[in-house]
């Protein structure tokens, strides 16, 4: 059994794809640019809110609006995170469980930490997590190991003992980069073939399966 199981947020614990692109399409139209669909979104997705604003910006108008745009996001992200976003089905169940035998649970994302601060206090009991950590100045984004190495520095859990569960290519190589085996999921934001084409070798399909692989 591992001692502790940490998890990315976005596409892996709970579905923010509506708010995400929400947010995102509010700051593009704002500063007169195209809204984009959602499947487009989706891509954008998981290496940090500043670069999907970077890359939404159409590459002739990047180096003057991007920083508006990513400014307008942010904020009205702030406001409307949590307007559709929820756990996806089976995860709270699933949370519980690992829990109850013992397993240390935390949440390491590349989402502004205030946002995933409020997203996890919002959709989850205020005891599920012993850490969250979403993206700080102090750290390097994922997929550089800093973050999970600080969680697991803080809980005082061996490389060895823990595991780390997402649903990206930057997950993967998070991971990979921490010394941790990752799960990757298919509910989330990627399809199974990108992520075995980035070198996940665990995936499951429902979150119950996880208990398969943790305890």
């Amino acid at each position: 059994m591992y001692r502790l199981c940490a998890f990315d947020l976005d596409g892996t614990l709970a579905d923010t794809i509506e708010d995400l692109a929400g947010s995102l399409n509010y700051a593009l139209t704002k500063n007169g640019l195209p809204a984009l669909p959602v499947r487009q979104v989706l891509r954008l997705v998981g290496h940090s809110v500043d670069w999907m604003c970077r890359m939404a910006v159409p590459e002739p108008q990047r180096a003057a609006l991007h920083a508006q745009v990513f400014a307008d996001c942010d904020a009205h992200y702030a406001r409307h995170c949590c307007d559709h976003t929820r756990p996806y089905e089976g995860i709270l169940r699933t949370l519980s469980r690992l829990r109850a035998a013992g397993v240390t649970l935390a949440v390491v994302t590349n989402k502004p930490h205030r946002h995933a601060m409020h997203v996890v206090n919002a959709l989850f009991p205020r005891d599920t997590f012993s850490m969250v950590l979403g993206m700080m100045e102090k750290f390097e984004k994922k997929p550089a190991p800093d973050p999970l190495n600080f969680v697991l520095d803080y809980l005082g859990v061996a490389p060895r003992d823990a595991i780390y569960v997402g649903d990206s290519e930057v997950d993967v190589a998070f991971a990979k980069n921490a010394g941790l085996p990752c799960v990757s999921v298919t509910w989330g934001f990627r399809p199974r073939a990108e992520l075995i084409a980035a070198g996940a070798t665990c995936l499951i399909d429902d979150p119950e399966e996880l208990l398969e692989v943790v305890l």
